[in-house]
């Protein structure tokens, strides 16, 4: 086949074209691995590419209508950083006098450098001495120690550094401070941002020296940027919580990792860096590992080449972080703002109240022979100081608000230091959310357990009657030692032939001893215990806040367990009695000239204990004689003694569960002790008509984009057997407690025209308490439930609780505010309702 001319050029071209192309190609080679390769292969052990990690934004915390209660909002950071080569004498002088000059900026703008150095003065001797960490174990400080002084290339063995004081003078001098003329603080301050530097130097990244500094400040030092060497402004989070105290121990607040986060254990692993804020208390806390932007899974990151010096050249690439997500609570902003000033008047009103009946010649007639036998320098009086509310929804458990007084600004907390110190040393505890930590005997609330016990397992019907007899005498022969109601004797009549309904409207201590004394029985029972722990008063309540209190409900393994240690009991009276045997029986030995081991004598306590709860106590003298005989070698002689056993079976008495402690249990007293979550979640049940739901105070988790990723719906815990044919019964009787007509114990504080008294049915408790051996009642528990509407099916349950409140009667007055502005806004739409100002909603 013939060519023609012009595909034969075209072939010549292409031709042409590829040994060309090769020819560059070959070329490229040649000056790449022959005639440069020195200066290339220099150039690439000069370089290294390092990984940033980039964190997004701390998510949200919101109320049900997305009024933002914790947000992180972008502030300006002052940075310092210097690299690995930047270590001559020149250097340093350079950057000391940029430090100063930056120091001296920041503090004229109201800034604080927030470096500490590892090295202080004792405060006793003055001495200087190395603090790696309050409170950490020896192999940690250890490990401290090691990298602190392989970072600033010090030999802890070398004497020339073999004390903190050395150690001090050397980096003074390495560092061209001593030379400066200025103050100690300000020489630990400037060695601080040094160090800091020195233990991140291998990272490549700037450290923080100053947080969030004013607009003023940030111009100044970027207008001297030129002459502060290693000084830089960065853009940083601030936690910022704009409703201030609002909810506050329910929002809680974060900070940066401490010793006690365990964070090689549990906090690396997840990814977290050790300079990192997280949760330290409340749904921050709780919630985390929603919130938080810093575990692994949504970090970002940014390749970078370095150079040998450290220096960062260029991006090679960059990964996006992810914002933490949004945790919208069930709380109502407005309902909070409402509960919260009302407990913080209430507490008030009662304090006032309590320090008129101080002074009042009646009262310190009545108890002067209390006041005088109390030591007061030991037992102080306990008058009323805090208070905690809660109000819930009776068909979901949702709680819609959470108040106490007083309460603390999460802003401070966060911010620590000065800040938050009258806070932290504040007596009242101020850091314990008090509905899930605060447990307190509950008195007369508790008889409706009490009735529907005694209902519904057949003890009590519907129309019987009971009446008051005066000292209830079941349990014991003594009279002066049987339980009497709180009525006047001369006013007994009062509280004859009372049915249920008239037993809870007058809260006859009387009728409920009789109903606990009948479902105790002569076998002893745990029927009523059943009772309480089918209505939720025995289990944590599924609030998702941390470090929730369990409730307490008396029976014996409540007051003494033997398959549990003394410090796991779940309340401090086997502790009390452990510790009066124990003195009891040392006194003993040493009149017979007898010293115990403590091994021995706790061998012997805990089975004398362990016999008490196992055998009935006509036996408990003849079952003790054997055992001090073996576990002490006492003599047959001794253990007859009267004088020594009698006390043993004194203290016994205390841990041993009884038809005497019962029906004590059956009015809310004994050792029962509730948290007024548990009561509100109580409170719900009776109110709903027996379905007893888990408490909740998240509604959701929103992604940053909106996307829903957690929806936490009610749960139910259980529901009330025969509730429908016996709680209305119990309604009745509530909705008397308020009505003064009938002679409610809570008639006289409605009885003044309140507007919504026919809607309000409710239950007052006082359960008396005893300071120092002696019973005062202006320092009794005063606890509310209140219940609305009436004539409607109910919709909220609110319960108050006012520690040391003088009586239940006095903690109506917080549940009484909120009520009455919950009825009058309640027709109303959410936008209708003011809220706080300074409102902010989530975009």
């Amino acid at each position: 086949m013939q060519i023609d001319k012009k595909t034969s050029l075209r072939f010549v071209a292409f031709a042409m074209f590829v040994i060309i192309s090769f020819s560059v190609l070959i070329g490229g080679l040649y000056n790449l691995q022959i005639e440069n390769a020195d200066k290339y292969q220099q150039d690439a052990g000069n370089k290294s590419a390092k990984t940033l990690r980039i964190t997004g934004k701390r998510g949200m915390i919101t109320d049900i209508d997305s009024v933002v209660l914790a947000m992180s909002e972008d502030v300006f950071n002052v940075t310092f950083q210097r690299n690995m080569t930047q270590n001559s004498e020149k250097d340093y002088k350079a950057f000391t006098t940029s430090i100063l000059e930056t120091i001296k900026i920041v503090e004229e703008y109201g800034g604080e450098i927030k470096n500490k150095f590892v090295i202080e003065r004792d405060p006793k001797t003055q001495e200087w001495v190395f603090n790696f960490g309050k409170g950490i174990s020896e192999r940690a400080w250890e490990i401290r120690s090691q990298q602190w002084h392989a970072n600033h290339f010090i030999s802890a063995e070398s004497e020339k550094f073999n004390t903190a004081e050395k150690c001090y003078n050397h980096l003074v001098d390495l560092y061209d401070i001593r030379s400066r003329g200025i103050d100690e603080e300000t020489t630990l301050k400037v060695l601080a941002i040094y160090s800091d530097m020195q233990m991140n130097l291998f990272n490549s990244i700037p450290i923080v020296i100053a947080e969030d500094i004013p607009f003023a400040a940030v111009s100044e030092i970027t207008g001297r940027k030129m002459m502060l060497p290693g000084i830089d402004i960065a853009v940083g989070e601030k936690r910022i919580y704009p409703r201030n105290n609002m909810a506050s121990q329910v929002v809680g607040y974060v900070g940066k990792i401490s010793d006690a986060d365990n964070y090689y254990e549990q906090l690396k692993p997840l990814g977290y860096a050790l300079n990192d804020t997280i949760g330290k208390e409340g749904i921050e806390k709780s919630m985390e590992n929603w919130l938080t932007p810093n575990i692994t899974s949504r970090q970002g990151s940014r390749l970078m080449e370095v150079d040998r010096s450290g220096k960062l050249t260029r991006q090679i690439s960059y990964t996006p972080p992810q914002n933490g997500n949004n945790v919208k609570l069930t709380l109502n902003a407005a309902y909070q703002q409402i509960a919260e000033q009302a407990i913080a008047s209430n507490v008030a009103h009662t304090r006032g109240v309590q320090e008129k009946k101080l002074v009042n010649m009646d009262w310190l007639e009545k108890y002067r022979d209390r006041l005088e036998t109390r030591d007061f320098d030991k037992y102080p009086m306990r008058l009323a100081e805090k208070g905690a509310m809660m109000v819930v929804d009776v068909n979901t458990g949702r709680v819609l608000a959470m108040a106490q007084y007083p309460n603390y600004d999460s802003n401070a907390l966060t911010a620590g230091g000065q800040a938050a110190i009258p806070y932290l040393m504040d007596e009242r505890k101020m850091m314990r959310n008090l509905c899930i930590q605060e447990r307190a005997e509950p008195g007369s609330i508790f008889k409706m357990v009490t009735a529907f016990a005694a209902l519904t397992s057949g003890e009590l019907t519907v129309n019987e009657t009971i009446s008051d007899e005066g000292p209830y005498k079941r349990f014991t022969n003594n009279e002066a030692d049987a339980p009497v109601c709180w009525i006047n004797k001369n006013a007994r009549w009062k509280h004859a032939n009372q049915t249920i309904i008239q037993g809870i409207k007058n809260s006859c201590n009387y009728f409920f001893y009789e109903l606990a004394g009948r479902l105790y029985g002569d076998t002893g029972t745990n029927r009523l215990y059943k009772y309480a722990a089918q209505m939720g008063l025995t289990t944590k309540t599924g609030l998702q806040l941390p470090n929730e209190l369990r409730s307490i409900v008396g029976n014996q393994t409540s007051l003494y367990d033997q398959n549990v240690s003394l410090q796991e009991q779940e309340t401090s009276v086997p502790i009390l009695v452990a510790a009066s045997l124990k003195k009891h029986l040392k006194n003993i030995g040493a009149s017979y000239g007898i010293s115990y081991q403590e091994e021995r004598l706790d061998s012997c306590i805990k089975k004398l204990m362990d016999m008490a709860v196992n055998t009935h106590s006509d036996g408990w003298v003849a079952a003790a004689r054997p055992i001090l005989m073996s576990e002490l070698n006492m003599t047959r002689d001794m253990v007859y003694q009267r004088v020594i056993m009698q006390d043993i079976w004194v203290y016994l008495n205390d841990i041993k569960w009884g038809g005497s402690m019962e029906v004590q249990m059956g009015i809310g007293q004994s050792i029962t002790l509730l948290t007024p979550a548990a009561v509100a979640r109580y409170a719900l049940a009776i109110a709903n008509g027996g379905k007893v739901y888990n408490l909740s105070i998240i509604d959701s988790v929103v992604s940053p984009e909106g996307e829903i990723l957690n929806k936490y719906e009610p749960t139910l815990f259980g529901e009330l057997k025969d509730a429908d044919q016996f709680l209305p019964y119990i309604r009745e009787g509530m909705k008397g407690v308020v009505d003064a007509d009938q002679g409610g114990t809570a008639g006289r504080y409605f009885s003044s025209g309140w507007k919504y008294v026919d809607n309000l049915w409710a239950k007052t408790g006082t359960s008396q308490i005893t300071i120092g051996g002696v019973q005062l009642d202006v320092e009794n528990n005063g606890w509310f439930i209140a219940i609305t509407p009436f004539e409607t099916p109910a919709e909220i349950a609110v319960v108050t609780l006012i520690p040391n409140g003088f009586s239940g009667g006095e903690s109506v007055l917080a549940a009484k505010d909120f009520i009455t502005w919950w009825m009058d806004n309640r027709t109303k739409q959410a936008s209708d309702i003011q809220v706080v100002p300074g409102n902010e909603l989530m975009p």
